[in-house]
């Protein structure tokens, strides 16, 4: 078990005479982070959950455990069943660096504070567009501080307490003036809102093309469409009705019911793209109803790593899905 042949000799981690001679061996150790791969795996029983933890490649971890099971002499970790374990020598060494690990002066993943890092996005873009980004990006980053909030407003009329901020607006002839310092400010894309209704309970014969056939159907819409002036055509059509219709304030549960509650609601376009059953209407309203999708980073936080990854990924978002948001009305 020569676990001084691990890397370079570690001054100043010199243990005191009075160590039991088994643990001598770790008097020389200079690789601290393969150590440290060892103890967080040996904790996660995952090397995937681990490389998480750690914020690095599974395979950078896997490569340093491999070398230091070599150097050691015998396997650390076993598998049993779909199980990852420690072998007996590998609960040897995690007992013995736990015993001297102030001493080795070994790193910890999650001692150090970690800044908060706040997201605020429109819901319907949080749910459409950026969930599975947002999702992988939490299972890179184990150990990061994510704060992230739902958009209910335009930041350019209310402030908005983050350091990344996607929100829809009415379309601007100039970029909006926000209540914070900005680094980026850009224009991501441009919707059009169409009204939808699920195929299963509108066969095309009978579909609504004009807003007296649309007397017939429930309406859902959402409470925070009031706000927007694009959405006039629609925001009168419910506002002039003294029946059949509902109001909420879940973009979700508003699709939910569209699919499922033989509902007409207001989405946008792209969403037959990620629903084959839903159904758009263009032909109800005459005139268009566009949204535009904003990005903001706040100027002070741009600069940390976290802020800039998330700003990254979703430019990356938007840019890989830009086919959805060309204008097909």
């Amino acid at each position: 078990m020569a676990l001084e042949d691990v890397g370079q000799i570690h001054d100043c981690a010199r243990l005191p005479p009075s160590i039991n001679s088994d643990d001598r061996h770790l008097d020389n150790l200079k690789d601290l982070q393969a150590l440290e791969f060892f103890l967080v795996t040996a904790r996660c029983s995952c090397f995937m959950q681990a490389a998480r933890s750690l914020n690095v490649k599974a395979s950078l971890l896997r490569k340093k455990l491999s070398r230091l099971s070599i150097h050691y002499g015998s396997p650390l970790f076993e598998h049993r069943g779909n199980a990852l374990v420690l072998s007996q020598d590998g609960r040897r060494l995690r007992n013995q660096l736990l015993a001297h690990r102030a001493l080795l002066a070994l790193p910890d993943a999650f001692v150090e504070d970690q800044a908060l890092v706040r997201v605020a996005v429109a819901e319907p873009l949080l749910h459409d567009i950026l969930n599975r980004e947002l999702l992988g990006f939490v299972r890179q980053h184990a150990n990061v501080r994510l704060n992230l909030l739902r958009l209910d407003s335009n930041p350019d009329q209310e402030p908005v307490e983050a350091d990344v901020v996607v929100w829809l607006t009415d379309p601007q002839a100039q970029a909006p003036r926000l209540s914070f310092p900005v680094a980026e400010l850009n224009c991501l894309a441009e919707l059009e809102y169409i009204p939808h209704i699920a195929k299963r309970y509108s066969r095309e014969a009978s579909r609504p093309r004009s807003l007296a056939e649309l007397q017939d159907y429930m309406l859902v819409s959402l409470h925070d469409y009031a706000k927007m002036p694009s959405l006039q055509p629609w925001n009168s059509t419910v506002g002039t009705r003294r029946s059949g219709v509902t109001q909420v304030n879940s973009y979700e549960l508003m699709r939910q019911m569209i699919q499922w509650s033989a509902c007409v609601g207001l989405l946008p376009h792209y969403v037959c793209a990620l629903d084959k059953t839903l159904q758009p209407l263009p032909d109800l309203f005459d005139r268009g109803m566009p949204m535009q999708v904003w990005m903001a980073v706040h100027r002070d936080e741009a600069h940390r790593e976290e802020v800039a990854r998330l700003a990254a990924l979703v430019r990356a978002a938007f840019e890989q899905l830009r086919e959805w948001f060309q204008n097909e009305r």
